[in-house]
């Protein structure tokens, strides 16, 4: 943003250079230059001295944001100088300070000013014969006084039948004010919620129905400047009493996880394996499409807590990428967990095959009855659990038809719901819309045409991208932090154990080791997964993101990859990334959204409400 001054008492004086050697007339030499009329003899003949320019239109002063990008002509299309003789002008500009964002191009200043500063701009034109005159004026510099929005929580997440009240002035946190002048927060619904109103700017009632919802919240300051976040607002169900709505036709879980995924799925990458080389679907447990099914049934189901009150899909909901908005759990009888829950896109691709954040879970049939059995967070034993399905007429058909026959048993739970799990792939972000380009039979990406530069810097930020595909989008070469160490593939998924991230200064013994060694989660949707790390500790991805750039603890244990060279013992690597930086990075992570993947109906709630 900038405009013209246009009060006179800030107009600074005017001064204007006018200099050249050859302006001076010397009527006894005949001499002169410039723009001349040579004699007929070319010898001593009369010839008119050069005139040099004159300013005509002195620029008025201009006024500029930091943060906000700024362009001027200090020519005023040619307007600001006349050259008495008619020759052409050439421009300079100079700025003092120097160094503040600003560049100029001939008679063109450009730039994102960095600096709150009044600054001198100084226009010279220059004839032919190297006369000059010159303009300056100030550009006030101020400080971006607008409302921003920063990287905030996906949404809510409320649980039907339950009183709700929700403050938005609860996210003040997830907004910038520059101006000091204090905010208010306001909730819009985009789509109404049964039983739930906006009130005095507080979301409050009682939900009456399940669903996925959206709204707006919006943060302004008494200068009239605002910024909003969009938020996803998901109300489950409170019990599970009916039976499930299935199709009658049985969903495709194989071709939808296995015969349809994208050739960068297929392809090995980079010298490595390809990324459904890493499936860890054990042979004894191959995915079908009845035990997707009835793995879905299982996973909505709250009968299988010990008071009905809490199912898989509690923690693990679709609209957030089958994790949870809230840093920890909420168990079946009010008690939190103590690790936020992680969430279940492309898990099917972690070759180690291991689960739970400390890895204490060989694997998915492994994992799935630990949560079950939790004493906080379903309270269950096993032998109620499978009287409980027993007891439901709609689930004999659904196991005979995944196992053969009609028998319930913890084993088949337990493989049902890792079948379904491990049918959640998501392979339609934008990053892979780019990752395909325009052939989707042939490997030929197109980062440069389909990100935007923003998106692209950030993915060299995040991994080695060629030199010749930032110059498509105008950027130069980008020093990468080399966060697909970690989050490799295309699919962002870890291939080596567990990793102590340096989080804490000291060792706290958690982890798989003992080391605060956590496993390192996919990248996929995870801006809808906020909070982050296994704690939860970091409320958006912009804090993630300042952590590994300046953050890491060198605690002993700090993971290798994250020092100088990765040799151990090497200093922590820093990067000090700045706001521009930060802002790519996230801006790339975004592009690894699936929205597709988060209104599927294959993975949807098949109870009705």
């Amino acid at each position: 943003m900038y405009g013209v001054f246009s009060q006179e008492a800030r107009r600074r004086a005017r001064v204007c250079f006018i200099s050249s050697a050859l302006s001076l007339v010397l009527v006894a030499c005949g001499g002169g230059g410039g723009s001349s009329a040579t004699g007929t003899d070319g010898a001593g003949g009369n010839q008119t001295p050069n005139s040099p320019p004159v300013v005509s239109v002195p620029n008025l002063d201009q006024s500029a944001i930091v943060g906000q990008a700024f362009s001027y002509d200090a020519t005023q299309s040619g307007q600001t100088f006349s050259d008495p003789d008619g020759d052409a002008l050439t421009y300079s500009v100079t700025i003092a300070p120097a160094n503040i964002g600003l560049n100029s191009n001939g008679g063109t200043i450009t730039g994102t000013p960095d600096t709150a500063v009044e600054a001198i701009a100084t226009i010279t034109a220059r004839d032919p014969m190297g006369a000059t005159a010159s303009d300056s004026f100030s550009i006030f510099i101020q400080s971006n006084q607008d409302v921003k929005s920063l990287s905030g929580p996906a949404g809510l997440r409320f649980v039907a039948g339950q009183s709700i009240t929700f403050d938005p002035a609860s996210w003040s946190d997830y907004f910038e004010d520059p101006s000091g002048n204090g905010l208010d927060l306001d909730i819009t619904l985009d789509t109404a919620i049964p039983g739930l109103a906006v009130v005095n700017g507080r979301l409050e009632g009682i939900a009456s129905a399940a669903g996925v919802f959206s709204g707006v919240i919006t943060a302004a300051n008494n200068t009239g400047a605002d910024a909003s976040l969009p938020i996803r607002i998901v109300v489950i169900r409170a019990t599970t009493t009916g039976v499930p709505d299935l199709p009658a036709t049985p969903i495709d879980y194989v071709v939808l996880a296995e015969e349809d995924l994208p050739l960068h799925f297929l392809q090995p990458a980079n010298g490595g394996n390809s990324i459904a080389a890493r499936d860890n679907t054990p042979n004894d447990n191959p995915l079908t499409n009845a035990g997707a099914t009835l793995g879905r049934v299982l996973f909505y189901d709250t009968r299988l807590s010990v008071n009905n009150t809490v199912s898989c899909a509690s923690c693990h909901v679709q609209a957030f990428s089958f994790g949870e908005p809230t840093r920890f759990s909420r168990g079946f009888d009010g008690q939190l967990t103590d690790r936020n829950a992680p969430h279940l896109a492309n898990v099917r691709f972690y070759d180690r095959g291991n689960m739970f954040w400390d890895e204490r879970a060989a694997s998915l049939e492994e994992q799935a009855l630990g949560p079950i059995i939790s004493p906080v967070e379903m309270g269950n034993t096993l032998a109620n659990m499978v009287a409980a399905v027993e007891a439901q007429s709609f689930y004999p058909p659904l196991f005979a038809a995944a196992f053969g026959d009609d028998a319930v048993t913890s084993e088949r739970i337990a493989r049902a719901l890792a079948q379904f799990q491990r049918a959640m792939v998501s392979a339609q972000s934008r990053f892979d819309t780019a990752r395909i380009g325009d052939d989707p039979n042939a490997n030929t990406p197109d980062f440069a045409g389909r990100f935007t530069q923003q998106e692209l810097h950030g993915m060299a930020l995040f991994m080695p991208v060629d030199d010749a595909v930032l110059a498509q989008a105008g950027l130069g070469p980008v020093q990468s932090m080399g966060c697909n160490q970690c989050h490799q593939t295309d699919a962002q998924v870890l291939n080596r154990p567990p990793q102590n991230i340096g989080l804490d200064p000291v060792v706290n013994g958690e982890g798989a080791t003992g080391n605060d060694d956590f496993k390192v989660p996919s990248l996929r949707n995870i801006a809808l997964t906020a909070p982050f790390m296994h704690d939860g500790r970091f409320e958006t991805l912009a804090e993630v993101v300042e952590f590994y750039a300046t953050g890491i603890n060198d605690n002993g244990e700090t993971s290798n990859l994250l020092r100088q060279g990765n040799n151990a013992g090497a200093p922590i690597q820093r990067f000090n990334l700045d706001e521009d930086e930060i802002a790519a990075l996230v801006a790339f992570l975004h592009t690894l959204t699936d929205e597709d993947f988060l209104t599927e109906d294959a993975f949807s709630d098949p109870f009705e409400d």
